[in-house]
């Protein structure tokens, strides 16, 4: 299936009340008309609240596959899912983390960007969703969007087109990538979280993070 983006999505920090206390997040991200400037580190209009966790050039863009959502509205009893729901910058069809591997080339628009792993739920997902257990949920469903680099700047906008430039075969996909790390002690995680280690294009935050699952 050919991939397009479905909806651009940005936010400003905002903050917001939950089971009694303030939040300062940007993931309630609201969809935006025309063509929107990429930049190395973020998408016009679009800022985080805690750069420790959250953007960067290695986190510059997240995309979210538009196939997951009539899954997530099944499971969660719900049809008033919105483009960004889940935090995503990019809503894009067709989009399948399984085939997708970390150092992948996409071209989205007029924007070359690489694959750097996948997206690791934190507590702000319970906040948009308003159910503390939605970051557990998110994990067990195996379909964590995938973060992007942003290799030479342009601009995207609804309605582009994605294409896959470069990948390799014999690579770590995304989805792979992502259950070694949330399941280290499955049969297998072991040798695939040593393998992300040796891929050039993974976001680097993940290094010590491999390090201490590969340890316990």
């Amino acid at each position: 299936m050919k991939m397009k983006i479905m909806a651009v999505s940005v936010s400003l920090p905002v903050e917001v009340e939950y089971k009694g206390r303030v939040i300062r997040t940007s993931i309630f991200k609201q969809p935006v008309k025309g063509p929107v400037a990429a930049g190395l580190t973020s998408l016009e209009g679009d800022r985080q609240a805690n750069l420790k966790v959250h953007g960067g050039i290695h986190k510059a863009i997240y995309a979210y596959s538009h196939d997951h959502y009539a899954w997530w509205s099944k499971t969660l009893g719900r049809d008033d899912l919105a483009f960004g729901q889940f935090g995503e910058n990019l809503t894009i069809a067709g989009l399948d983390e399984s085939n997708l591997m970390i150092g992948d080339r996409l071209q989205l628009g007029s924007v070359l960007t690489v694959v750097t792993g996948p997206r690791i739920p934190c507590a702000n997902l319970g906040v948009i969703f308003d159910d503390k257990m939605m970051p557990r949920r998110f994990t067990d469903a195996q379909r964590p969007g995938i973060y992007l680099r942003v290799l030479e700047t342009g601009e995207v906008q609804a309605g582009d087109p994605v294409s896959l430039l470069t990948s390799d075969e014999n690579g770590l996909s995304v989805t792979d990538m992502y259950r070694a790390y949330s399941k280290p002690r499955a049969d297998s995680a072991r040798a695939i979280l040593e393998k992300a280690l040796t891929l050039p294009d993974l976001d680097p935050d993940f290094i010590p993070r491999i390090h201490k699952r590969l340890e316990q």
